[in-house]
């Protein structure tokens, strides 16, 4: 039997081991993906996926506490910081969700950089990045630079990238997570090619089902442990497989504080990259769940990344805490108004949502008047009580007085909006989707 080209062995993987903010992120991972293989990590968010494909990607190794990384037999955790390098360079192409394409360089020269750590002259970079841009459908884009393309054209030119020294192995970390439908099912296409015309051995992590269906190999992941393999023959006994044991029955019920964590994210993480996010819904996770303290928070969020934290300003870290036990502090209140409407649907939320109102417009610059605000507590009532959607809410918010809204700036909306959908996040009543 051939060499597996991925093994890990008993592997146990920590955040900030031996500290009162510890988070057990792994727990005795044993798996095994063959060369050309397709597998996919499947789980809900904070259940150690991304963890897992940074150590597979070299990227984290240092705080594993124990086990074996093996890549075609050769453990990771036993390289020099040079050989990781190289391993990380020729070895293995990363495909991230939030693209990382850096903004100041140019389609082509995104894609070619990575040749230039390898010392490739200038001329042959060019020509090599130019037929990766071709192969999807992007050499007409070369010159411009990312934020000039779509969300479907950066993931092409980070998939381009990812190929660019030629690595047996890609991990593509939630690609689909920013793309729309139909540059999901174009990015599926494009890793089943890699897989099958190339004979790349391909490792994707998802949280969605259906992007599991050219998967050959299914790890399912939950709370840092695997608990069940997969090994779908065809797509009629992958789609028998994920309808016996599809998200919801194998997660029956994720943590509200891992979904809050997930929600709050996006507000609270603008401008951090996809591996910063990962490891910041982790620990407001821990946070919101009481594991630690917000002291300990801050800490966290202080710390160097490579010391395990997210290198934020101490301002910002303690800005940050506070907010997310604002947020804790009204999602109480909003089970609270839960609680309430399973015992009775009918009743008033007068008072309620006057508290909730309150508390969102907190950051708002402007005055309601009397209307403004009668037209707001009905639009907070209607989203809680699910008669209109997220989407909805924004637009009533966003109307003129004259068309019955209540006339706020988008940016004064965001915030709203963002707040009351935290607040609400993981709510276990009935109308409320």
């Amino acid at each position: 039997m051939s060499t597996p080209l991925v093994k890990l062995e008993n592997v146990n993987y920590y955040y900030n081991r031996g500290k009162p903010s510890e988070v057990h992120a792994l727990k005795n991972i044993n798996i095994e993906i063959p060369r050309g293989g397709y597998a996919a990590f499947f789980g809900p968010s904070g259940c150690g996926k991304t963890t897992l494909t940074y150590l597979i990607g070299g990227i984290e190794t240092e705080n594993t506490d124990s086990g074996n990384i093996l890549i075609n037999g050769r453990d990771l955790r036993g390289l020099e910081k040079k050989e990781l390098a190289v391993y990380r360079q020729i070895g293995v192409g990363i495909i991230f969700q939030q693209f990382n394409l850096l903004p100041s360089l140019t389609v082509l020269d995104n894609v070619a950089l990575p040749m230039a750590f390898l010392g490739i002259d200038v001329e042959r970079r060019k020509k090599e990045a130019l037929k990766l841009l071709d192969r999807f459908g992007m050499t007409k884009y070369s010159a411009r630079f990312p934020s000039d393309l779509s969300g479907g054209q950066q993931q092409r030119v980070s998939i381009a990238r990812a190929l660019s020294n030629n690595p047996p192995l890609i991990i593509a970390d939630e690609p689909l997570g920013n793309l729309d439908s139909e540059n999901a099912n174009k990015a599926l296409e494009f890793l089943k090619e890699l897989n099958e015309k190339d004979g790349r051995t391909i490792i994707m992590v998802t949280h969605e089902s259906w992007s599991l269906r050219d998967a050959r190999l299914v790890i399912y992941l939950k709370d840092g442990e695997v608990i069940r393999t997969d090994e779908p023959k065809n797509k009629i006994d992958a789609k028998k497989s994920l309808s016996e044991h599809f998200y919801k029955q194998l997660y029956p019920e994720s943590p509200p504080e891992n979904l809050m964590a997930q929600s709050l994210s996006s507000m609270l993480a603008r401008g951090l990259s996809g591996q910063e996010i990962k490891r910041f819904e982790l620990f407001l996770a821990e946070r919101l769940k009481g594991n630690i303290t917000s002291e300990h928070f801050i800490d966290f969020l202080d710390q160097p990344f490579k010391d395990g934290g997210l290198g934020l300003w101490k301002q910002r870290a303690i800005k940050i805490s506070e907010t997310v036990d604002e947020l804790a502090h009204n999602r109480k209140k909003v089970e609270d108004v839960y609680h309430e409407l399973e015992r009775n649907p009918e009743v008033p939320l007068y008072e309620e949502i006057s508290k909730m109102r309150d508390w969102l417009l907190s950051s708002y610059s402007g005055t309601l008047d009397e209307i403004g605000r009668v037209r707001f507590d009905e639009a907070v009532e209607d989203r809680i009580r699910n008669v209109i959607s997220s989407e909805h809410f924004c637009r009533v918010l966003e109307l003129p007085r004259k068309d019955f809204g209540v006339g706020l700036s988008m940016s004064a909306i965001r915030g709203i909006s963002e707040r009351l959908e935290s607040a609400l996040t993981g709510k276990k009543y009935q109308v409320l989707h």
